[in-house]
């Protein structure tokens, strides 16, 4: 059969042995991996944030699976995500990772930049929250953001973290942090 008699709708195929092929699976993993963006805080629930997520997408579907499916192995089984509606396009309530099912839930009108995610173990229920650097959001002000949000000490919201890290005013404070080892800069001496 040929590749004309394959493309012809149904009706008009001439040989009663058409194959029919099925449709592309879709996949919830991305095409391309990469690593998992993630910096946790050393003692969880003692600051505002637990942590930092840095997404490579708005594709909350894609990105929830990766982040369940590498999740450092020292926590719980993730099994709800709650999001902040304004962080991702529309997404599914229910997601297949490889470690099980993900209930997904949102808070409509919140824009905190966070996720909270629940993990279930036989002994107790575990919740993390996390601060949701944007995908586009400048690597060095990306670092910062999750530095700051992985601080135990923390008290800052994912908001004003976001907002000062991508702050331009703080900007030339970060470049001489990175490049110069945190010294502050001479007086003119």
């Amino acid at each position: 059969m040929s590749v004309s008699e394959l493309a012809a709708p149904p009706n008009d195929r001439t040989s009663p042995t058409a194959v029919t092929l099925p449709a592309p699976r879709r996949s919830n993993t991305p095409v391309e991996k990469h690593p998992l963006r993630l910096q946790l805080a050393a003692s969880i629930g003692r600051g505002a944030l637990d942590g930092a997520w840095w997404p490579y997408s708005r594709d909350l579907a894609v990105e929830a699976v990766a982040l369940v499916d590498h999740f450092p192995a020292g926590y719980d089984r993730i099994c709800h995500i709650a999001y902040s509606t304004p962080d991702w396009d529309v997404s599914r309530r229910r997601l297949t990772a490889t470690k099980g099912y993900v209930r997904l839930g949102s808070f409509p009108h919140d824009d905190t930049h966070r996720v909270i995610l629940v993990g279930v173990s036989a002994h107790a229920e575990q919740i993390l929250q996390l601060l949701v650097v944007p995908f586009d959001c400048d690597a060095r002000a990306a670092r910062h953001a999750m530095r700051t949000a992985a601080t135990p000490s923390n008290s800052k919201s994912a908001t004003t973290i976001l907002l000062e890290s991508q702050d331009q005013d703080r900007a030339d404070l970060l470049l001489h942090w990175d490049d110069d080892g945190g010294t502050a800069p001479s007086s003119g001496n």
